[in-house]
């Protein structure tokens, strides 16, 4: 009876596997060439929201680092927001105005400078990446500079969304 029962199951699944190799094979579509993808500033221009987390590190010691922006990019390259940060668990409401230039490759380097109450804070170096047809950025500061100029250390990686299409 065993012997049976392992015979049947044994014809059935290799039924199914010789109707399947019957099955024409049709080529996909192919997308995402990319050869042919490039970006532009018009391409990332659009309101984006974005998320910065980490830790600076000035001459005190390492601190914990967080923000979250809401920012708009236009096709020259202009950048403009408001964000809420906190360093070290000490909130501010900031105001982000910048420039920035997107390579073919998707790539970016952007100026930022970071004023609270109108008055100049810091100004940060950021290199962008965009993804998924530019309706997402990854990026990583490269540099901060406080207004009487002193450079401060960071590791802070931002992720960020364009919010509408």
């Amino acid at each position: 009876m065993n012997r049976m029962r392992n015979t049947v199951v044994l014809l059935a699944a290799a039924g199914l596997f010789s109707m399947a190799a019957t099955q024409p094979v049709q080529a996909q579509p192919k997308t995402g060439d990319s050869r042919n993808e490039t970006c532009s500033n018009a391409d990332v221009a659009g309101t984006w929201g974005w998320t910065e987390t980490g830790t600076v590190i000035p001459a005190t010691g390492a601190v914990p680092f967080a923000v979250v922006a809401r920012y708009t990019l236009d096709a020259d390259g202009n950048l403009s927001g408001t964000a809420t940060s906190s360093t070290g668990g000490t909130i501010a409401n900031i105001t982000l105005k910048g420039t920035g230039t997107v390579n073919s490759d998707c790539t970016s380097t952007e100026t930022i400078s970071i004023s609270q109450s109108g008055t100049l804070i810091r100004t940060a170096t950021v290199d962008f990446l965009y993804v998924d047809n530019a309706r997402e950025a990854r990026a990583i500061v490269t540099s901060i500079v406080l207004a009487a100029g002193t450079n401060v250390p960071s590791v802070l990686t931002i992720n960020a969304k364009k919010l509408f299409r």
